[in-house]
């Protein structure tokens, strides 16, 4: 169910809806036991990616009061340095696990939580790419 970094890639180059000038957002759901999907709050943008290397994932952060967005292309160039970088099969970024990250303040102390993503999808009319999570 989990999505790798080669399925974001390949996502975006198979559906021709999607563009390089998409921003990326982070739609979280709530997934029934009929398997009915329902949105949790609204998109909220991604606003950098980051590889974590020793527990191989791609964190794509959300904050909602951030300005920061980054694009489809941002996304694409990115992939392409990492790869560039950390070439070779032990580091292949496009087979790390996508992540939503969000960092929360509790007790005083921040607290990173990565949510695997579980799918994606697309608003033309809105110049998006979504990336889902579970809430």
């Amino acid at each position: 169910m989990s999505k790798y970094v080669r399925d974001l890639l390949q996502e975006f180059e198979t559906q021709s809806a999607v563009e390089d000038h998409f921003h990326l957002y982070v739609l979280k759901v709530t997934v029934s036991e009929n398997d009915e999907v329902e949105q949790v709050g609204n998109a909220l943008p991604v606003t950098k990616i980051e590889i974590d290397a020793e527990d191989k994932e791609c964190l794509m952060h959300f904050d909602e009061l951030s300005t920061e967005r980054v694009t489809i292309k941002e996304a694409k160039a990115f992939f392409s340095a990492e790869a560039a970088v950390n070439g070779g099969a032990d580091n292949d970024v496009s087979n790390y696990e996508v992540c939503a990250c969000e960092e929360k303040e509790r007790d005083d102390a921040f607290v990173r939580l990565d949510t695997p993503l579980i799918g994606f999808g697309e608003n033309p009319e809105m110049n998006c790419f979504f990336v889902v999570c579970q809430a």
